[in-house]
């Protein structure tokens, strides 16, 4: 039995529990406490704040489903359901509505490996345990049987990684033991199932909609299903349901919790922005500098649209040389020197690789990272914490804001919050005479500490740039508490975010910078690569 306990500041039942593979999902990255609300239908806020709903659909497969429940289910024409979502869904962008025209053709073109004849179904298949928690699996996905009902299907359509096994693993479950059911209206009721024919024989297929290919991930018998189960499913659906510490993040802003979570801090004024009731959404410096280059690309950034590419070049080596450091102080390590990469060959961090020149550039850039690193001063930091996730609620731009410093470490009490900064330039100037203006970044980083978001002897707190070059390192400090400082990194900040808050269409401002948008794919407005006599 749970001991999961409704949190403060929540109310109701907690006589229901619901898990689909959307909180596998979210579980890999997301809040252990947002997760044990997510999954009980009828806990609820004591206080429910009212927000204007916000102007565009922000699910990515909300209208590939629809279009293609019209072709599956009601037998129309596959232009002509694309056609319908398009017009009984006006909060569509132009690059969501190109998105969901590729994907719906990419799964109803995936060569599906043969297993007899499938026709769709629109029940869901669901797995109810009545009794003092009344508990409940299912499996997004579209849902395929046999005419006699004893084979089944469950397709998963993927926009961009793979699903891991506990997806895999719920789908399975779900489909070898889940009863018909229609989906619950209000959600907070139980599902209702029936009776439906005893299965034989279960597969789970993954739907690539940009490739139109099809991988089978599992199929056998319900008993090899329960097994798949029991090994890469159980563990983690108990673990979901158990819920545990608060980890604010980015699923703050679609927690029910989002008002009465103990540990995300309410920071109004953050953004520098004006109070005004509004949607709530989430916000880093890195989406507001891709909403500075085009707004449409920051919202297809957001929706998760899949990426042609997202670094390339030196680029690519900056995230390498950072991969590399984190990895090498995790723990709160000092880096060993005699473990870093030479620079003859090529070598990788995480998931980067560099060579050739570029890997020789690193190589010298991490050397250069001794001359500078905190664990190879005189004195040993405390408190260290390497590349930490953190958000605050901004409760007057209705933001959660998020960073992720390179490193946090205390000193004389108060935090130091360092950035690393990799160039092969042997100038010594940047494009702005300001840091600040440089690295917006940093600018945030300055608002954090100047209102106490760490905690710690603000007096004593300072933020770090660390440069990387070839041949050389070199820090630059910022002091949180000169109120020049301050009232500058405010302004940087308010600047950016300003138009962002105020913008609900997210056009797209067509120029050079599509050249290397990742996104431009999906936008209807994307020139080619071959862009003239655009604005400066």
């Amino acid at each position: 039995m749970s001991t999961w306990t409704i949190p403060p500041g929540m109310t109701g039942n907690d006589d229901l529990i619901r898990i689909g593979t959307g909180a596998a999902v979210d579980e890999l990255f997301g809040c252990p406490s947002h997760l044990g609300v997510k999954v009980r239908p009828r806990v609820v806020p004591r206080r429910r704040p009212w927000t204007p709903r916000p102007e565009l659909e922000g699910f990515l497969l909300r209208p590939v489903t629809d279009a293609l429940d019209r072709v599956e289910h009601d037998g129309i024409d596959e232009e002509e359901a694309l056609a319908e979502v398009e017009r009984s869904s006006p909060r569509l962008h132009p690059g969501l509505i190109e998105f969901t025209r590729r994907a719906v053709h990419g799964y109803l073109s995936a060569e599906v490996p043969d297993a007899g004849e499938l026709v769709p179904v629109r029940d869901w298949w669901v797995i109810s345990r009545p009794g003092e928690r009344h508990w409940e699996l299912f499996a997004w996905g579209r849902r395929y049987h046999s005419a006699d009902g004893q084979h089944r299907e469950i397709r998963l359509a993927r926009s961009s990684n793979p699903a891991d096994e506990v997806k895999i693993a719920i789908a399975a479950h779900v489909a070898a033991f889940g009863r018909p059911a229609l989906w619950p209206r209000p959600w907070k009721e139980v599902f209702q199932t029936r009776t439906g024919p005893q299965v034989s024989y279960v597969r789970v297929v993954e739907v690539d909609l940009e490739g139109q290919r099809a991988e089978v991930r599992f199929q056998g018998t319900p008993t090899e299903a329960e097994r798949y189960y029991a090994e890469h499913g159980r563990k983690r659906v108990a673990a979901i349901v158990a819920g545990g510490p608060e980890q604010p993040g980015p699923t703050c802003a679609q927690c029910k919790q989002l008002t009465s979570c103990g540990t995300l801090q309410r920071v109004p004024g953050v953004l520098g922005l004006t109070a005004r009731p509004a949607p709530v959404r989430t916000v880093s410096v890195s989406d507001l500098r891709y909403y500075k280059t085009c707004p449409a690309q920051y919202h297809l950034r957001a929706l998760k649209l899949p990426k042609s590419y997202e670094y390339s070049g030196e680029a690519e080596l900056g995230q390498a040389v950072h991969a590399w450091l984190e990895e090498a102080h995790r723990g709160g390590r000092a880096c060993d020197p005699a473990a870093m990469p030479t620079g003859k060959i090529p070598w990788t961090a995480g998931r980067w690789r560099v060579e050739g020149q570029l890997a020789k550039d690193g190589a010298d850039m991490l050397r250069r990272h001794l001359e500078v690193c905190v664990f190879h001063q005189f004195e040993v930091p405390t408190e260290v914490r390497v590349e930490p996730r953190l958000a605050v609620h901004d409760t007057a731009a209705q933001a959660v804001v998020l960073a992720k410093p390179d490193m946090l470490y205390q000193e004389d009490g108060g935090w130091v919050w360092r950035e690393v900064k990799t160039t092969t330039s042997r100038r010594s100037r940047w494009y702005h005479d300001d840091l600040l203006d440089e690295f917006p970044q940093l600018a945030l980083a300055v608002l954090f500490l100047a209102h106490g978001v760490l905690g710690g002897e603000v007096n004593s707190a300072r933020v770090e740039l660390e440069v990387l070059r070839p041949r050389g390192a070199e820090i630059d400090v910022i002091d949180p508490t000169d109120p020049e400082r301050v009232n500058k990194a405010r302004h940087v900040v308010q600047r950016m975010a300003e138009p962002w808050r105020a913008d609900e269409a997210f056009e797209a401002r067509p120029g050079r910078d599509c050249r290397g948008c990742p996104v431009s794919k999906w936008c209807p407005s994307f020139p080619g690569v071959d862009v003239s006599n655009e604005e400066e």
